[in-house]
């Protein structure tokens, strides 16, 4: 081959080679395209009206349409499973909750286990769980309500969202924790658990900020006591389990999320637009409005939760025979 012929396939090969590489260099700009987030809860509920708003409100903030699908059922375990088997592109990401990543996987066989198994990408907000009865009851705080319990074993009716739902297990651990037998009644909603807990079906239930806020409000039911860290708004006058000697601070939260071993660019685009929404004043006015507290974290601090939750189930679940 003569030499000049040599140089000029060399160049060819060279041109070729910059023509293949240059449309993948161009596709590593995140976002190129729209985002499905994928909602594990169905059309309607609170959860499905955060993630609609926060895809809303990222129009401000991130360059490509955001689209909310909702893929609800099995606790939220089949919308989760969704995101975790999507490709790790940052094109397919999911708005679920705790409940779907730190207990579900305690009690069926998932594609997911662990915080190690998925991308925590930002934590949108917390929503407590609150210890409501019906006003007719005779007691009006924590301090009675169990007095009363350790006097009549199992006459007291606690509606839940199911066996294995967050709300069951802070009922097994006020029963062990305060050693007091009481009787779960199970619920497919809040709707319904409180519509049992004002027709006095039951005594009392474990139910969310949002569900029983309004009702409170309006004199229909009683809430003793809230199962946080601290006092938050909008309950800021009910005592936490905590501060009255049970130190129960199982809450409930929502958050972004993306399959394993998606790109860090993707991680932090998303999220970083994610932070300006949690920061945006009409976010925090339907967070507040719906029962929720806005509280920030990013993907590391996140994953640190989840772990922790994760294994703080595992042993409730070994506790109370719930593999």
């Amino acid at each position: 081959m003569k030499k000049q012929d040599l140089f000029l396939w060399m160049g060819l090969v060279l041109w070729g080679l910059l023509i293949i590489s240059f449309p993948r260099s161009a596709r590593a700009v995140y976002p190129e395209k729209p985002v499905t987030l994928i909602c594990v809860w169905g059309v309607g509920g609170t959860n499905d009206s955060v993630a609609r708003t926060i895809a809303a409100r990222m129009k401000a903030y991130f360059p490509k349409p955001v689209a909310v699908v909702n893929k609800p059922g099995g606790a939220g375990a089949i919308g989760t499973t969704e995101v975790v088997r999507a490709t790790p592109d940052g094109y397919t990401l999911g708005s679920t909750t705790m409940t779907s990543l730190t207990i579900e996987p305690h009690r069926v066989n998932l594609p997911y286990k662990t915080p190690d198994d998925y991308t925590p990408i930002a934590l949108v907000g917390f929503q407590a769980f609150i210890l409501n009865v019906n006003p007719d009851v005779p007691f009006k705080t924590v301090g009675d309500f169990v007095q009363y319990a350790k006097a009549n074993p199992g006459k007291l009716r606690i509606g839940t969202f199911g066996e294995g739902h967050i709300t069951h297990l802070i009922l097994e651990q006020l029963k062990y924790l305060a050693q007091i037998d009481l009787t779960p009644v199970p619920f497919k909603g809040g709707g319904e658990l409180v519509a049992a807990l004002l027709g006095k079906h039951v005594e009392g239930a474990i139910a969310g900020t949002n569900d029983v806020i309004s009702h409170a409000r309006a004199g229909k039911l009683n809430m003793l006591g809230v199962f946080d860290e601290k006092r938050r708004n909008p309950v800021m006058e009910i005592p936490t389990f905590k501060e009255l000697g049970y130190d129960i601070t199982m809450l409930t939260y929502t958050m972004l999320i993306g399959p394993k071993n998606l790109p860090a660019d993707v991680v932090s685009t998303f999220g970083g637009a994610y932070k300006k929404v949690s920061e945006d004043r009409e976010f925090l006015k339907f967070m507040e409005e719906n029962g929720y507290t806005v509280q920030y974290e990013g993907s590391e601090d996140l994953k640190k939760r989840l772990w922790k939750d994760y294994r703080e189930n595992k042993g409730i679940f070994e506790r109370i025979g719930k593999k």
